[in-house]
């Protein structure tokens, strides 16, 4: 015997004639280790591919048993055989389910990822997490070719595979999409401080819960911002700022490969606000500034950070604007000191 002939019959291809021939091979407890070794071959080159949730194995195995004696019940009822036939055909029904268990389960895991194939739009895909961490920076490909950057500090959940109208992701940070072009299915990309809506496009989306600022720089295509009833269209070219504390929006024309200069390792303020440029800073050298004083929100910045260290960035914002830093001391000098308070000078 061999795994060609196990796989024939789990498929359904023997012939009438070799059938008992299998089956008793398959029954004999001294096949046991060997007939096992055969199925995890099959199921190991098998095609079946998992689209949905891992079944639960452990309740197709209850199953097994649970049939195995609704049949036996129901044969010894109808039958009403002695107490010794009885005991055989549970000894047989019970070598059985221990030689067949595996194929029973192939079985299943065939029909039940076929079904799910078939019926996709009923079973829901799975949906994975990706959190960069501070001074990190990652990219991925979704299953419908767009492509998306995030930045350091950044939450993203996405489905393994889009089903329905809507392409639906979650991002709470930083990111970069470059959309792929889809009339019918929009691309909806939820942030809990507003909805961004598109079909195929290019644009920067930064929105850090943390932060209550939420902004959206279109490079190309068109996207549409929801938020309770209110929308707003924009159109390449644009910036749309929102700060969630206030309920204000301001929409500006700007360069919008500025936004996203940070896929390329560059940060790029134009006369940015200093509360917004800093946050960013922070994340991007994965420290912690406080701002002490309310009037540094005025100020503004502007520059382009690229492969500058950390004190070197500080020291040029202080010669450009009319404040000061200062690192916390650390108690063990072998740690490293992450956290700077900004002042007026």
């Amino acid at each position: 015997m061999n795994r060609r002939h196990i796989q024939d019959y789990l498929e359904g291809k023997i012939p009438d004639s070799e059938m008992n021939e299998i089956r008793e091979w398959l029954k004999n407890p001294e096949n046991d280790t060997e007939s096992r070794n055969f199925l995890g071959e099959i199921w190991a080159n098998s095609d079946i591919r998992m689209v949905g949730a891992e079944p639960d194995f452990e309740q197709m195995l209850h199953q097994v048993h649970s049939r195995i004696n609704e049949q036996m019940h129901r044969k010894l009822s109808a039958k009403s055989q002695s107490e010794g036939v009885i005991r055989r055909f549970y000894n047989t029904f019970s070598k059985i389910a221990a030689i067949l268990v595996i194929p029973l389960l192939l079985l299943s895991g065939y029909f039940y990822f076929h079904s799910i194939q078939n019926y996709s739009s009923v079973a829901s895909s799975a949906v994975r997490e990706i959190y960069t961490k501070p001074g990190t920076r990652t990219k991925i490909e979704l299953s419908d070719g767009t492509l998306v950057w995030l930045n350091d500090g950044t939450t993203f959940r996405y489905p393994e595979s889009f089903s329905g109208k809507k392409r639906e992701v979650f991002v709470d940070g930083e990111a970069y999409f470059d959309v792929r072009s889809d009339l019918e299915n929009p691309f909806v990309v939820n942030n809990p401080m507003m909805t961004t809506v598109v079909t195929g496009t290019h644009f920067n989306l930064h929105g850090y819960s943390a932060d209550n600022y939420f902004e959206v720089t279109l490079q190309e295509g068109k996207v549409t911002l929801e938020r309770n009833s209110q929308k707003l269209v924009m159109k390449p070219g644009e910036q749309v700022q929102f700060d969630s504390r206030f309920e204000t929006i301001v929409k500006k024309a700007v360069d919008p490969f500025d936004a996203s200069a940070w896929v390329d390792g560059k940060l790029i303020f134009k006369d940015e606000k200093l509360t917004t440029a800093i946050k960013k800073l922070a994340r991007w050298y994965n420290v912690e500034v406080i701002i002490s004083e309310p009037e540094i929100d005025s100020y503004l910045l502007t520059g382009t950070i690229q492969d500058e260290k950390l004190d070197q960035t500080l020291n040029m914002i202080s010669l450009a604007l009319p404040v000061k830093f200062e690192f916390k001391k650390e108690n063990n000098p072998t740690k490293i000191q992450r956290t700077i308070y900004m002042t007026k000078k």
